[in-house]
């Protein structure tokens, strides 16, 4: 095997259209690695060829006629170690036995998998926020007769504690899922989290019942297991996601919380009025969950390196582009470097338009049912379909954005961020205000605002998760998490703002709750403006100079 001893950089070397032509001549005619591809550079005016450096080597197969070499494309042998080294305007053209290969989908199983995985962990914890319509408080006879045609239910303050639990519980769990992630990988790590999701939600029917402590403990555990979610939406990102799919990945992945109310309230709204009954509808979702981790677990590998399923084709894609830190093995990577992280301006952007996102979209989800039950108006069994209507768009509107903020061009990537952070915070706070001065019984009114309000949100797959994703790559997992964490302290201060704000349920009471709601978007956006950048942090690659006061760390690393 011959390598041009010429030429001794790191990445791409541009070489005159005459110098390969004239090099191949004195090349052996074979090579020991087993995968030959064309890389193509169209978009050079005038043609130059591109040769990468380090072990690439410019010759053929064994046996194999020389293919032909124009001005634009070279013949290069490449090994899965040197992925990192092309770029990610790279055309991949293969040749001699990997010409019938076909590129492969493994990632968009992975993808869809992940998302399915999501949904179901958000749902085991959003069933009980429609199913306190129709259950039984602790110790209240489950008979209902002529007399007595609905259950008395929980108290505000129980309620109030039921919904916490769940977000002390993720924050209790986020600090061992970071550090379970960077030792042992995301794919025990989730699986686990999956599991005890699918358990506890088993349990609450059983437990609920028989003492309230327990059913405490119950959503305490379902929040531990939820701690997984965000970090999990990093890592894969940044592992499974190409670089020109990084918008599609997030603003997919973080559909959980719209898929999951899609399919909980209707089916809760169903459930709870058959006669199967309120119980029912967390048996079914336990074993729903428990299903889809375990065909994730069968699929699932922290890095497409070791999946048995990628190809060769499919892990250029994958991988083009990317700094060889960033497609490390969970062992091989640098420790994280936490401090500089957390003192970088533009991550902070990131978690401060999370945070108002968040806030937000826990009024929705945690309240639209009893919102639209309440002022709107509507029955027990149509308050299910109609709170899944407002989420459904959100969803729609999420895969739509996060798709298109990849293929628009002419504008930059940090332009697109703050573009679409606004529409999703900014448009969102303009419907919430609208939302207000919706009077009590205008119920379809109140829905189709709520539709609007909550359709803008998924703008978010393009804005503050996205720039978190170029930002920090391969560490967006610990990033990630603290978007957990925001989520958790949203669960938490949500319902403690809308239980001090709302104590009648008086239709100006809840004009009061959208007007503070918006207030909170509208600061929140302002500051990730000014502060988001699509710029990868220094920290990611240390070879990266930094490129920009806002990317980088105000604590720097001492080499």
């Amino acid at each position: 095997m011959v390598v041009i001893p010429s030429i001794k950089v790191i990445n791409f070397v541009l070489l005159p259209p005459v110098s390969l032509p004239s090099l191949l001549p004195s090349l052996l005619p074979h090579s020991f690695v087993t995968r030959s591809y064309l890389f193509s550079f169209p978009q050079y005016s005038p043609p130059t060829i591109i040769y990468s450096t380090g072990n690439m080597r410019v010759t053929p197969e064994q046996n194999e006629p020389l293919p032909t070499v124009s001005s634009t494309t070279i013949p290069v042998v490449i090994t899965r170690e040197q992925l990192s080294q092309i770029p990610v305007n790279a055309k991949i053209i293969p040749i001699g036995k990997e010409k019938e290969e076909k590129p492969g989908g493994v990632r968009y199983m992975v993808l869809v998998l992940t998302m399915t995985c999501l949904s179901f962990m958000m749902s085991n914890v959003i069933c009980f926020n429609f199913t306190v319509l129709c259950m039984p408080g602790t110790g209240e006879p489950a008979e209902l007769s002529e007399n007595k045609t609905q259950y008395i239910g929980y108290s505000r303050k129980e309620k109030t504690w039921l919904f916490s639990a769940v977000a002390v519980g993720a924050m209790f769990g986020l600090f061992p899922v970071i550090i379970g992630i960077s030792t042992y990988g995301l794919r025990k790590v989730f699986f686990a989290a999956g599991m005890l999701t699918s358990v506890t939600t088993f349990l609450i029917p059983i437990m609920a019942p028989m003492d309230f402590n327990l059913f405490l403990l119950m959503r305490f555990l379902q929040g531990i297991a939820y701690a997984a979610c965000m970090p999990a939406v990093g890592a894969i990102t940044s592992s499974w996601a190409s670089m020109t799919q990084q918008g599609l990945f997030i603003a997919a992945l973080t559909t959980f919380g719209q898929l999951s109310s899609i399919f909980s309230m209707p089916v809760a709204g169903e459930l709870c009025v058959s006669p199967f009954g309120w119980k029912s509808v967390y048996f079914l979702h336990s074993l729903i969950s428990m299903i889809v981790f375990i065909a994730w677990f069968a699929v699932f590998t922290d890095s497409p390196k070791d999946n048995r399923f990628v190809r060769t084709l499919e892990l250029f894609e994958i991988q083009k582009g990317k700094s060889s830190a960033a497609t490390a093995k969970v062992h091989e990577q640098e420790p994280t470097p936490y401090l500089e992280i957390l003192t970088t301006p533009s991550i902070w952007g990131v978690w401060i338009g999370a945070l108002g996102d968040l806030i937000a979209v826990q009024l929705i989800h945690i309240y639209s049912p009893v919102y639209l039950h309440d002022i709107g108006g509507y029955s027990v069994e149509k308050t299910g379909f109609a709170a899944a209507v407002p989420v459904l768009f959100q969803f729609l509107m999420k895969m739509f954005a996060g798709h298109s903020s990849d293929r628009i061009t002419g504008i930059s990537e940090t332009t697109k961020l703050r573009i679409y952070n606004s529409i999703a915070l900014g448009a969102s706070a303009v419907f919430l205000v609208a939302l207000g001065f919706v009077k009590e019984g205008q119920g379809m009114a109140g829905l189709i605002l709520m539709t609007l309000a909550t359709a803008m949100f998924g703008f978010n797959g393009g804005g503050f998760t996205k720039c978190a994703a170029l930002v920090s790559r391969q560490y967006s997992h610990f990033v990630m998490a603290n978007v957990q964490f925001l989520l958790c302290l949203s669960m938490l201060l949500c319902p403690l703002l809308v239980s001090y704000l709302l104590r009648d349920g008086t239709i100006a009471e809840w004009r009061l709750v959208f007007f503070v709601h918006a207030g909170i978007l509208v600061v929140c956006n302002i500051v990730f403006c000014l502060l988001a950048t699509a710029k990868p942090a220094p920290w990611t690659d240390r070879t990266l100079k930094p490129s920009a006061s806002r990317n980088t760390p105000l604590y720097t690393l001492k080499a």
